[in-house]
């Protein structure tokens, strides 16, 4: 253990819930949502923000200035000032409620900017929501802007929504109406929505760009779904069986392309909890006397690589390689710049556009490489096997170049292989 840290409930309210919580150079920031009263018909919802060091000492607290009856906070990203929060305001009469979607961003000492508030709806508390780059993935019950509060609203959506704009998307990834929904995000920004019943479960994956690549149905003994995360091609989830003598949660690896549902046994005990990040998975799990315990492993094949170059840290994450009906490949990607206090990131969506059969000096065949192109950015991994290796070039737009952390004007020309990178 690094650091650990006792959080009070603020200002004598009733009960705090952590949200996220992100990294800036040596700061941790936590989002934290905190209910006044303990009756529902008092309560009052407040979002607070924190600000630590990496030894747990609180530098900061703040509440955060978002009119409204009840403010929920969804999502705590890396901005390249400070932090970015996003989330949902409930207000009312004595007939009807009220519902918006809001993104805020601080700066490092917790001093707000501007609040951009879209009074359109909004994603309601149970939603998950992540930020990839400077756009917000969001899936969950979507509430209309205004609802009769003898109404009952269940729409179950995924979409982008721009930090400092408004929706890029949106987009229902089930046929018809599903009755229990659990939905996971990944770190490149693919939805993945489980919805289930005690006879059978249905599993959509949506792409970073709000395209639906999977809808999926099997028989299924599995219920209460707690999590949901990318694990190379699968998805890994931490369910409960429907029958309730048997009340023992269990990992599963669900294949999107078939809905076929497998057990997965990757830590003894019985998991209370599953997530996985960057080719990692990490599971605590009880034991019979409940006693917690912590593992972690790789997933296999390389999905993050990182090298540095001139004091300039950089990653690049890769999200599963999806083949079209007519055998076009296409991935979803996170590249990240990182030096001294400087954060950058922006992620895309790039699609097949060449295949190649290079030859070495004496001519014989090498295997084939792919080429892809995503917003004038230039991607070339193998055709077959793990991406062992990949190239990236292009050209930063002048705003991304502007926060980028690099003095190269913008230019990418990296090459990031499994045992290390070059330039």
């Amino acid at each position: 253990m690094v650091a650990q840290a006792h959080i009070p409930v603020p200002d004598d309210y009733a009960s705090l819930y952590p949200v996220q919580c992100a990294i800036v150079g040596d700061t941790v920031y936590l989002l934290a949502n905190v209910n006044t009263q303990l009756p529902r018909s008092l309560n009052q919802g407040i979002v607070y923000l924190y600000q630590f060091n990496m030894q747990g000492k609180q530098l900061g607290k703040k509440r955060l200035v978002i009119e409204g009856r009840n403010s929920y906070g969804h999502a705590l990203g890396v901005s390249a000032n400070g932090v970015q929060v996003a989330g949902y305001i409930m207000d009312e009469d004595d007939t009807s409620e009220f519902y918006s979607f809001f993104t805020l961003a601080l700066d490092r000492r917790l001093n707000e900017g501007k609040l951009n508030v879209r009074k359109t709806g909004a994603f309601v508390s149970g939603a998950k929501a992540r930020f990839v780059g400077d756009n917000l993935q969001v899936a969950g019950s979507f509430f209309p802007a205004k609802l009769a509060k003898d109404g009952l609203a269940s729409d179950y959506a995924n979409s982008r929504v721009m930090a400092n704009g408004g929706y890029a998307w949106s987009m229902r990834p089930f046929k018809k109406a599903p009755r229990h929904v659990e939905a996971g995000i990944s770190q490149q920004g693919a939805i993945y929505s489980l919805a289930y019943s005690e006879t059978e479960s249905t599993l959509a994956v949506t792409s970073a760009e709000g395209k639906q690549l999977f809808l999926s149905s099997y028989p299924s003994k599995f219920c209460e779904t707690s999590s949901l995360s990318d694990y190379g091609a699968d998805v890994l989830a931490l369910r409960k069986p429907c029958d309730e003598k048997r009340k023992a949660a269990e990992l599963t690896l669900i294949s999107p392309a078939n809905g076929k549902e497998s057990p997965l046994q990757l830590a003894p005990g019985e998991p209370v909890f599953a997530d996985t990040n960057s080719g990692q998975w990490f599971v605590i799990s009880k034991d019979a006397a409940g006693k917690l315990a912590w593992y972690s492993g790789s997933i296999g094949g390389d999905t993050r690589f990182t090298q540095t170059v001139a004091g300039v840290e950089h990653s690049l994450s890769l999200g599963r390689i999806n083949i079209d009906k007519k055998g076009a490949r296409a991935f979803d990607y996170v590249y990240e710049q990182r030096a001294g206090e400087c954060r950058f990131n922006m992620n895309g969506h790039a699609v097949q556009v060449d295949v190649f059969n290079p030859e070495d000096e004496n001519g014989k065949e090498l295997p084939q490489i792919v080429m892809y192109e995503s917003d004038g950015v230039s991607l070339t991994l193998p055709l077959d096997g793990s991406p062992r290796n990949i190239s990236v070039d292009g050209t930063l737009t002048p705003e991304q170049a502007k926060r980028s952390c690099g003095k190269n004007g913008g230019k990418l020309s990296l090459i990031f292989n499994a045992a290390g990178a070059r330039r």
